[in-house]
């Protein structure tokens, strides 16, 4: 005859009373954390295997069940189907022949067991990968010892796989707008660091105004970073009325450790200004501090730097190099474009590398009207769709093609020049343009 257990015979599963999937559902069974697979049991209804297939048959006629498990004592055999015994005595002298036999004789082939201990994941990919005639059969819950917990419908099933995805889809929801607003905070705080970035860089303006007929040096820059802020800096410091210092660096990579280690080179710049007006000196004991400070981190940081004096009153340039690019020379009188060079033996290292690296001085005349172009590598390795660089002979181009245009509308016309070659493409690298012109 047919009887109703409660199967969880072990003292750890006779803890939890007969559960129902309608009442403790797929989703709060997900959202304890997807562990208990009991609380996925539909039912518990057994028949023994010496009952009769009559008899299972009447059983399944007056309960709304489509599956019943068949044990032995405490032992499972398996399952039997409505469908299955249906067939079976619904054909021609099939009462008859099958009636009176034991179920036992009957028990559905494929069935799955899954394992208490199994994880939900696990059932589900298993479950899911049945042969299509039992796709949408019971799956029997067994304790560790085999014996039978229960049954859980595919309908269950499906229904803990819709909760799992809709949890997932959740979490994926909450994760995105936590990723979102940290985006928003990180580039809020990266915009105010473009501001201050942007706030320490010297405006040239207020340098550029000098008495009708003085000899300060007028001068222009442009700057566009890579990203919200860069690792390219200037610097330009009055020395007199008629000379002035331009320092041009450009740290290794781009972003905020670049843009941090501008900031520490103008707090070291301006630690030096009883140097400013030797070149050699300054950039002597600035590679040295600098490099000093670079040791007590684990990475491998450099700047290349270019350190000049522009002295109107002796028409000359004085300068330092720490592995820069070196800059252009304008001469408008002359109708000359070149770059400057150092003395044999006078170059440096780019800064942060060699901590006694010296660095020497080097001279060129200057005449009214002569300017001086100091960049960036960024500009000249600017590529183009075939990925060809914009060069040191495009920029020589440039600079000769407009000689006699103010330095101001040059460093536009640089600009403008490159995006073209480039088809538009955002630069790469930081690009840093300093002019620094002599009045005629």
């Amino acid at each position: 005859m047919a009887v109703t257990l409660d199967p969880i015979s072990a003292e750890a599963a006779r803890s939890r009373p007969a559960s129902n999937a309608s009442s403790e559902s797929p989703a709060k069974f997900v959202a304890e954390g997807a562990v208990d697979l009991r609380m996925l049991i539909g039912r518990r209804q057994t028949v023994s295997a010496g009952d009769s297939v009559e008899h299972v048959f009447e059983t399944f006629r007056h309960n709304d069940l489509e599956f019943l498990a068949i044990v032995d004592g405490e032992r499972l055999l398996g399952m039997c189907s409505r469908h299955a015994i249906d067939s079976l005595l619904g054909g021609r002298y099939g009462f008859s022949l099958w009636a009176r036999k034991p179920i036992a004789e009957h028990v559905a082939a494929n069935e799955i067991r899954i394992v208490i201990t199994s994880a939900i994941t696990d059932v589900l990919r298993k479950v899911f990968a049945r042969n299509p005639e039992n796709f949408y059969d019971d799956v029997l819950l067994v304790d560790e010892d085999g014996r039978l917990l229960g049954l859980i419908s595919t309908e269950t099933l499906f229904k803990v796989q819709n909760a799992l995805l809709l949890a997932n889809i959740s979490q994926l929801e909450k994760k995105e707008r936590e990723i979102r607003e940290k985006n928003e905070q990180m580039e809020s705080e990266l915009r105010m660091a473009m501001e201050l970035q942007q706030a320490m860089m010297p405006k040239t303006e207020p340098l550029s105004l000098r008495k009708a007929g003085g000899s300060f040096p007028h001068f222009d820059h442009r700057y566009v970073a890579a990203g919200l802020v860069g690792g390219d800096f200037f610097h330009i410091v009055r020395l007199s009325d008629s000379a002035a210092s331009v320092f041009i660096c450009d740290v290794m990579g781009h972003g905020v450790s670049s843009a941090l280690i501008t900031a520490m080179l103008r707090a070291l710049i301006e630690g030096c200004g009883a140097d400013a007006a030797d070149p050699s000196v300054l950039m002597t004991h600035l590679n040295s501090e600098f490099t000093k400070i670079l040791r007590q981190t684990d990475t491998v940081l450099f700047a290349t730097a270019f350190y000049c004096v522009f002295d109107a009153d002796r028409g000359e340039l004085r300068y330092a190099r720490a592995g820069h690019p070196y800059p252009f020379h304008l001469q408008r009188r002359g109708g000359r474009v070149a770059l400057l060079n150092c003395i044999e033996g006078t170059a440096g290292p780019a800064l942060g590398l060699i901590d006694s690296a010296s660095y020497g001085n080097s001279r060129t005349p200057l005449e009214p009207g002569d300017w001086v172009l100091l960049f960036t590598d960024g500009i000249e390795e600017a590529t183009d769709n075939a990925g060809v660089e914009f060069g040191v002979s495009g920029l020589a181009g440039v600079l000769q093609a407009n000689l006699e245009r103010p330095a101001g509308e040059v460093l536009d016309e640089l600009l403008a020049q490159v995006s073209r070659f480039t088809g538009g493409a955002s630069f790469a690298d930081d690009i840093c343009l300093v002019a620094a012109e002599l009045p005629a």
